[in-house]
């Protein structure tokens, strides 16, 4: 394992075959990418959901100043699914590709019905154990995704509550 750079351009499109992509790097606040999905076999199923399927939406918005970015899955009637966050160490934009990234720090927070899941604790020790991140990039992921977590419970987090629908 080590520190994954993520490229919106690219993440999240297995067994796509046909999707449109567009971005906005105009809002001081947050990088943005919004993905319609036109094609996928098979589709991406869990718990019985459609995450990814033919006409469904895969946003993903990173804020500047924060350690984590948000995924956001829609079905296809722009109905949202599903939160996804990624605990980060950083993001900007890839000097080669002009495409925003971050760079994960393994630690994942779900909101589903909600529902809040932390995911990957496993991987965040794992790549503390094997020397692939700080103790203090550790702990900034801990205290992060705890951060998240009370925003979610109290209905405090700014991306969450923003008109997310009116950004496909």
């Amino acid at each position: 394992m080590k520190i994954r750079k993520k490229l919106l351009s690219k993440t999240y499109l297995r067994d796509v075959s046909k999707y449109e992509i567009k971005f906005d790097l105009s809002n001081d606040d947050y990088f943005l990418a919004v993905k319609h999905i036109i094609k996928t076999d098979p589709p991406f199923i869990i718990d019985g959901r459609t995450i990814i399927g033919n006409g469904t939406y895969v946003m993903e918005l990173v804020p500047k100043n924060e350690n984590y970015s948000m995924r956001v899955y829609f079905d296809e009637n722009k109905n949202i699914t599903e939160y996804y966050f990624d605990i980060i160490r950083g993001s900007g934009i890839d000097e080669d590709s002009k495409i925003p990234y971050y760079d994960d720090l393994y630690l994942d927070v779900t909101l589903t019905d909600g529902e809040i899941k932390v995911l990957d604790e496993d991987e965040l020790e794992e790549a503390y154990n094997n020397h692939e991140i700080t103790k203090e990039e550790y702990d900034m992921a801990i205290e992060v995704g705890n951060k998240l977590i009370s925003e979610i419970k109290t209905n405090t987090n700014k991306y969450i509550n923003m008109d997310l629908k009116s950004l496909l």
